[in-house]
């Protein structure tokens, strides 16, 4: 499960199990009931309607959870010969009072910057912040993962690959250090190949930077040192990573441009370390953010949070200097509820002067709630990107995504309950043939049964709901959202 959709989903979930008001997970917002329902089995269905997978659950104890793929074979018949099956992710966990920290894996996070690096990640089928599908659990520490990768579930993709993590995490005090070991098995897609795939013209001198034979993903290990105050807020935190790419930025990171290193590696130079410091002065938080090229210190970022009566203010710079010393700043407006309400970006225009006429205020995503506070409608500029409907007693009934001017839903997900917990989720995408009417056509369901441990959030491996622009909460503006 990736990171955005893990954060989607805990928002959903609440929504399912309570018919909490918006999608906001700050105080005033979702509360967070637990469901009492875990998957138990899914289907998947191709374009032309015909089963080409099944997936099963299984919980041995309450540290383990195993899930098995079956997929069809080239005969599109089951229980023929060439059938396959996949342990697709197993998940081992520890009893413990908190799970992993689990802050942004720069190896990931850097290559997510890059024009060709999001094109590498996008076709081995991997987030900005790596494979890891096992949800976050009350009570729990993840140990160990491992997981099978498919482009079954991408459209147009053909590629498989394994994948292990071990995970460890510390405390000293006010000091905690999270170790996780990433290792993989099958991915050996090179830069060179992924940069056949990306079509990019720069007048950067490119030829700086040749083209390594490495696998653009390799074994690697990151490594988060976190500080905390009497309040648990992170002070500091320290990002490394770890791989056969280190010592490949130490080589071209001082000498070349970064932007010929980030087009032509895949990765920004300080995507093997970062350092983040934080001051709280009130109402505002500042974030200092130290990069590096390669292991050598680079340039120093400064961001501030602002929290006024009706609005986040987001900005580059110091609190003091305030939110029109730079070029631009970003407004989060939100209602008496605290549920975000719209994201403003506003910058002065080409006179580089605040207060005239091209200065502009563009409203970036904006999000619609019902009169029960409920999450309604997610908008673009101009148009409606996603819209949700409840059942009478308040429990989220229906999303439907959208794509351009269609009034039909590209994407459409279908919730039905059994004793207020989850019993089925229903996705059906749009056929892309107009002459067919823009037809939906069921691509998952998946079961849940009833579960004896109350899950902190609904738990599933691949994508049920649409996993992008979701509301922010007030506290994770007010965080820069260090936890992934």
């Amino acid at each position: 499960m990736t990171t955005t959709l893990r954060n989607s989903l805990a928002c959903l979930v609440a929504l399912m199990a309570a018919g909490c008001g918006g999608g906001s997970s700050s105080s005033g917002g979702a509360v967070t009931e637990a469901t009492s329902s875990a998957p138990s089995r899914a289907w998947f269905y191709d374009a032309d309607g015909a089963q080409v997978a099944r997936m099963q659950f299984q919980y041995p104890d309450e540290l383990t959870i195993n899930v098995q793929l079956h997929s069809v074979g080239p005969d599109m018949a089951w229980d023929t010969g060439d059938d396959t099956s996949h342990p697709y992710l197993q998940c081992q966990y520890m009893s413990a009072p908190s799970p992993l920290l689990r802050y942004p894996d720069l190896y990931f996070l850097g290559m997510i910057g890059s024009p060709t690096g999001a094109t590498g990640l996008a076709v081995l089928g991997l987030s900005n912040n790596g494979p890891m599908k096992c949800p976050v659990r009350n009570g729990r520490r993840l140990q160990q993962e491992s997981g099978f990768v498919t482009g079954l579930f991408m459209p147009g993709l053909d590629f498989s690959y394994s994948y292990l993590i071990n995970a460890e995490l510390e405390h000293f005090g006010g000091t905690a250090t999270e170790v996780l070991d990433y290792e993989f098995d099958g991915l050996d897609t090179t830069v060179a190949e992924i940069l056949a795939l990306s079509e990019f013209t720069s007048d950067i001198d490119l030829t700086t930077v040749d083209e390594p034979d490495l696998p653009a993903i390799v074994d690697h290990t990151q490594t988060n040192t976190v500080s905390f105050d009497a309040e648990q807020r992170p002070l500091s935190i320290d990002l490394a990573a770890d791989s056969s790419w280190t010592a490949v930025l130490d080589a071209y990171c001082m000498d070349a441009h970064p932007v010929a290193v980030s087009i032509k590696l895949l990765r920004g130079c300080s995507s093997a370390h970062q350092t983040r410091s934080y001051r709280y002065l009130g109402d505002s938080v500042e974030q200092d953010v130290q990069r590096y090229n390669g292991s050598n210190s680079a340039n120093l970022y400064s961001g501030t949070a602002t929290r006024l009566a009706d609005r986040v203010i987001v900005h580059p710079g110091t609190a003091d200097a305030g939110s029109e010393s730079g070029r631009y700043y970003d407004s989060y407006l939100f209602n008496e509820s605290e549920q975000v309400t719209a994201k403003v970006q506003s910058s002065y225009g080409v006179d580089g002067i605040w207060g005239t006429e091209d200065d502009q205020h563009e409203t970036i995503d904006s999000y619609h709630y019902d009169r029960n506070g409920r999450l309604s409608e997610v908008g673009d500029p101009g148009s409606i990107a996603l819209r949700y409907s409840y059942y009478n007693n308040g429990k989220l009934k229906q999303v439907d995504q959208f794509s351009g001017e269609s009034e039909v839903p590209w994407e459409r997900t279908l919730v039905s309950y059994r004793q207020g917990a989850p019993a089925k989720i229903t996705v059906q995408r749009r056929k892309g043939d107009a002459n067919e009417g823009y037809e939906l056509q069921t691509r998952i369901v998946m079961e849940f049964a009833p579960s004896e441990e109350n899950w902190p959030e609904l738990f599933s491996p691949v994508p049920l709901f649409p996993e992008f622009r979701m509301p922010p909460s007030i506290d994770d503006l007010m965080r820069f959202q260090p936890i992934r």
